[in-house]
């Protein structure tokens, strides 16, 4: 399992199942979330090429999407407190309030930094 698909799986039901990788489709029913991943960097190590099962650092952003900016925050705050948790380390690394035009959506923006382990 990989670090989308296990916080996939850790929110989906916030939303009904409406958990987005990148984007969302056209005509999503809101409330959803969408997350990306935003980098991942493993631990650097000699041993067998890199070896299995090294510690990896993984930022993914995870937006709240709703038709309310009290919605949006309300969601924001439900996938900060799944997200503490969740078996794998984290930390919040940074929050921003956006509204979105096109869609006229509020939208959360939260920016995480794991630590874990690939399968």
């Amino acid at each position: 399992m990989t670090i989308q698909t296990d916080l996939r799986a850790r929110l989906s039901d916030l939303v009904a199942g409406r958990v987005y990788p990148l984007f969302a489709p056209e005509q999503a029913a809101s409330p959803f979330i969408v997350y990306t991943r935003l980098s991942a960097t493993e631990n650097n190590t000699l041993a067998a090429n890199g070896g299995t099962g090294n510690l990896t650092n993984t930022r993914l952003q995870v937006d709240a999407y709703a038709e309310t900016y009290t919605a949006a925050q309300d969601m924001a705050a439900q996938v900060v407190a799944r997200l503490k948790g969740w078996s794998v380390t984290c930390v919040v690394n940074v929050q921003m309030d956006l509204f979105e035009e096109d869609t006229r959506l509020y939208r959360v923006m939260t920016d995480i930094s794991t630590w874990h382990t690939d399968p």
